[in-house]
């Protein structure tokens, strides 16, 4: 049996492409490369796809907080669930970096049953975040880092409450079964194919309304896992991945560096597998340091 890493990607190629050997050596490697990526290039796709085990294809155009993020994730799991002897998946970016060999990793997770994701639950969650999924997302498949459109969204979702249009269902979920967190997790094989097969049986309407919802990705998973009676007792709240939300701009955490190498190793001896985000050259001496201390450990 072998894990699956799928990586969505759109910059920094030679990082991709250490990122991509790293994980190789004992499992396979999928990678949805961004369709506008300009500092990608159809030759470095080619020579991704030269490395044993790694499958790189350029797929949907993805804007930040869009469905089509969401689609490219879930072309990369149809993929892989494809492969006859995938047992565990983990989502990462490009950006991402391990902090244990290939090897121990699979220790750890070839024959695991847990599905390792952050989440909200629906009583916990804010207005502000309520929004998104109760109004229609007139900014659909664009940037919504950009402030302009953000604020254009919110005064809309505003204005669509005062005329009382509050949609408080998406799919057969009720307001009161939305569950939101990060989209970067780590699952079992059988749970993956669980998540495809719902989107196509009872959950169509879901996935349809997740079109028009703000930042979709962040209600999908969490939310498809909490409603189900065996996945739910599966899932373990928290993240496999350190990162720094302190100095990001609240969409984004902030790029690693060599300062934050004892906290990486903090988190790490509290469980994190992996960090982001790194930086080609801002992040070069954490991720040389991170290096060699899983190389000392064999």
């Amino acid at each position: 049996m072998k894990q699956a890493y799928l990586i969505t990607a759109y910059k920094d190629f030679d990082q991709l492409y250490e990122l991509a050997n790293f994980f190789s050596e004992t499992a396979y490697v999928l990678i949805h490369v961004d369709g506008k990526s300009k500092t990608i290039t159809d030759d470095q796709i080619k020579k991704l796809c030269e490395i044993p085990g790694c499958s790189a294809f350029r797929g949907f155009s993805v804007a930040w907080g869009s469905f089509a993020h969401l689609r490219a994730i879930l072309a990369l799991m149809i993929k892989a669930l494809m492969l006859e002897d995938v047992s565990y998946l983990h989502l990462l970016t490009g950006e991402d970096f391990p902090l244990y060999s290939a090897r121990e990793l699979d220790q750890r997770f070839l024959n695991s049953d847990r599905i390792f994701l952050s989440y909200i639950p629906p009583e916990k969650l804010p207005k502000a975040v309520k929004v998104r999924y109760r109004y229609r997302n007139l900014m659909v498949d664009k940037n919504m880092k950009n402030k302009v459109l953000w604020v254009i969204q919110d005064l809309a979702g505003r204005a669509m409450e005062k005329q009382g249009k509050v949609r408080r269902s998406i799919g057969p979920f009720s307001e009161k079964k939305i569950y939101k967190g990060l989209v970067y997790i780590s699952m079992p094989a059988e749970a993956a194919r669980y998540v495809i097969s719902f989107i196509t049986r009872e959950g169509a309407g879901f996935w349809r309304d997740l079109k028009t919802c703000q930042v979709p990705e962040e209600f999908f998973f969490q939310t498809v896992f909490m409603n189900h009676e065996k996945w739910s007792q599966a899932v373990e709240n928290r993240e496999l991945r350190y990162m720094d939300w302190s100095s990001g701009d609240g969409s984004s955490p902030s790029y690693l560096t060599e300062k934050d190498y004892e906290k990486v190793l903090a988190a790490r001896k509290e469980g994190a597998c992996f960090a982001r985000k790194f930086h080609p050259e801002k992040s070069r001496i954490l991720r040389k340091k991170l290096e060699k201390c899983i190389a000392e450990e064999g």
